[in-house]
C-alpha cells in the first residue's frame, strides 16, 4: 500500500510535523495488518532532517521562503514546482493523498494532481476565516475524500461547504510525540544540563523561520536569566544569530524539545499550532507570543489556553513594556500555587494527543471494515 504525504512549510514546520506524526501511527497499523507499507513525503519543507530521524523517505523542493530569499527566478520556480508535483505523482499513482492545511497546495499546484490518486484526505486546521472562506479552498475541500480536523470540538468553527458534512471527522489535536514518550522531570533536566531543582524558563520561537524571532529571542533572553536559567529553543528553520554564551542560558539545538518539556516551570512561546498544544499536554503554564501569520490565527489559539487559566497573552507592545508583561507574568507562574492552577487548567485544553485516532480515521478510505475494526 503507497501513500504520500504532501505538505508545505516556509517559516514553520507544523504541517510536516503533523503528517509525520500521522505517518508513524500509520506505519504502525499498517504492520499490524500484515500490509507492506510504502509511505512517502513530497515536501517543501526545509527541515526534512525530521523526516530522515523517522525513517520516512522524502522528495523535496525548495520552499517559497527560501526561493524567496535568493535569485532563483519566480515563474521559473512556479512553472517546475507545478509540473514537479505533477509528474511525481503521475509516477507514484498512491493508494491514498494526505495533504495538510492547503487543499490547493501553496500555489495551486494540486488543483490538476487529485484526479492522480485514488483516494485523498485533507487534514484541515483550523485558520483565519478570510483564508478558509475563498472561493477556491472552499471549492478543492469539497473534492476530498475524507477531511480530518485536527482540533477539539466546539473550539473552532471551520467553515466547510455543506456537501462535504459526511466527509469530516473531528479527532481533536495531533502532535508527534505521546505523552509515554516524553521524558520525566527529573530525566529532561539531566539531558539538558540544567539545575534539578531551580527555576527553568523554556523560550522559543516556535518553528523558527519567522522573521520576528532573531530580534524577540535577542530582546528576552537577558531578561529571563533573571528569573532563572533559560533554555532557547529557536527552532529549525532559525537562521538568526545566537544569544552570547552566558551563566544560565542553554540553547537547544537539537530537534528534541516535545520529550523535553516536563523540565521546564513556565515557557514563552509563539501559539503555532503544535508548540502550543504540546506545551499544553506537557502542563506548561505558558507566556504566549503570537506570531502574525498568513492563514495561522496563533492569537485565537493562544485565547483558548488563556479563557482556560492556562496561559498568558501578550498583546502588542513596545519593546520595553513587552519585556516588563512577560517578566511579571514568568514570575507569576514561577509561584508554585499559581503554577499548579495553571497545569490543572491546561489538561482541560489538550487532553491527549489524537494522532492515532486520526491516522485510523485516514486509513479508512483504504482498509476494510474487519481490518479497521482489528487495527482500533
Amino acid at each position: 500500500m503507497r501513500i504520500v504525504f504532501y505538505c508545505v512549510n516556509g517559516s514553520g514546520v507544523g504541517h510536516l510535523t503533523r503528517l509525520v506524526a500521522l505517518a508513524k501511527w500509520m506505519r504502525r497499523y499498517l504492520k499490524l495488518l500484515g500490509h507492506p507499507a510504502e509511505l512517502v513525503f513530497l515536501t517543501s519543507s526545509e527541515e526534512t532532517s525530521l523526516l530522515f530521524r523517522e525513517n520516512l523517505p522524502s522528495f523535496k523542493l525548495p520552499s517559497k521562503t527560501a526561493i524567496g530569499g535568493s535569485d532563483f527566478d519566480k515563474l521559473t520556480y512556479l512553472a517546475l514546482a507545478k509540473q514537479w508535483v505533477w509528474h511525481s505523482l503521475t509516477l507514484l499513482r498512491p493508494d491514498l493523498l494526505v495533504v495538510d492545511s492547503f487543499p490547493r497546495g501553496a500555489f495551486g499546484e494540486l488543483t490538476s494532481a487529485l484526479d492522480l490518486v485514488k483516494k485523498k484526505a485533507f487534514v484541515y486546521r483550523h485558520m483565519k476565516s478570510e483564508m478558509a472562506a475563498r472561493p477556491d479552498f472552499q471549492a478543492m475541500v469539497a473534492l476530498y475524500d475524507r477531511i480530518v480536523l485536527p482540533e477539539d470540538a466546539g473550539r473552532h468553527a471551520e467553515l466547510l461547504p455543506p456537501a462535504v458534512a459526511s466527509r469530516v471527522s473531528r479527532v481533536g489535536p495531533i502532535v508527534l510525540r505521546e505523552r509515554a514518550e516524553v521524558l520525566g522531570r527529573a530525566e529532561a533536566r539531566r539531558q539538558l544540563g540544567v539545575s534539578a531543582d531551580g527555576p527553568v524558563i523554556l523560550l522559543t520561537a516556535g518553528g523558527g523561520g519567522d522573521a520576528t524571532a532573531p530580534a524577540r529571542l535577542g530582546l528576552l533572553v537577558e531578561h529571563l536569566r533573571r528569573l532563572g536559567e533559560v533554555v532557547v529553543a529557536a527552532g529549525p528553520l532559525y537562521r538568526g544569530p545566537r544569544p552570547d554564551a552566558a551563566a544560565g542560558v542553554v540553547w537547544l539545538t537539537e530537534p528534541t524539545l516535545s520529550t523535553l518539556l516536563p523540565a521546564f516551570d513556565v515557557a514563552v512561546s509563539a501559539a503555532g499550532y503544535n508548540t502550543f498544544h504540546e506545551l499544553m499536554l506537557a502542563r506548561v503554564p505558558s507566556v504566549f507570543l503570537p506570531q502574525e501569520k498568513v492563514a495561522d490565527a496563533q492569537d485565537a489559539r493562544a485565547r483558548v489556553a488563556v479563557e482556560k487559566g492556562a496561559a498568558a497573552l501578550m498583546p502588542a507592545l513596545p519593546d520595553a513594556l513587552l519585556v516588563e508583561a512577560i517578566s511579571r507574568a514568568v514570575a507569576h507562574y514561577l509561584v508554585p500555587a499559581h503554577a499548579a492552577a495553571a497545569r490543572e487548567a491546561a489538561a482541560s485544553v489538550a487532553a491527549e494527543s489524537a494522532a492515532s485516532v486520526a491516522a485510523l480515521e485516514l486509513l479508512g478510505l483504504v482498509l476494510t471494515p474487519a481490518e479497521r475494526d482489528l487495527a482500533r
